[in-house]
């Protein structure tokens, strides 16, 4: 039996918000913008606080100002949060 190839970046917690897509493909360094927008709308409060440590805060407020991918009740949530 092969063992599975595991994430390196992402926490296995954080499989259930990449239901769409390769999870032990995905990389902070590669795709920081759709792993914080996925995180920012369908994350918990832990999830929420790794993506803190591991983006930064600017690049954050600019994914919530720009994002297409954010619905505008997380949009409206995030710019109260950080921005206040």
């Amino acid at each position: 039996m092969s063992e599975e190839k595991k994430n390196k970046d992402l926490p296995e917690e954080f499989r259930k918000y990449f239901w769409d897509c390769e999870f032990n493909e995905l990389s902070i360094k590669k795709y920081p913008e759709f792993i914080a927008e996925r995180v920012l709308n369908y994350g918990d409060l832990n999830s929420v606080k790794f993506l803190l440590s591991k983006i930064d805060i600017e690049l954050i407020k600019m994914i919530i100002s720009t994002s297409r991918n954010l619905n505008n009740k997380t949009r409206n949530f995030w710019r109260i949060m950080l921005y206040e």
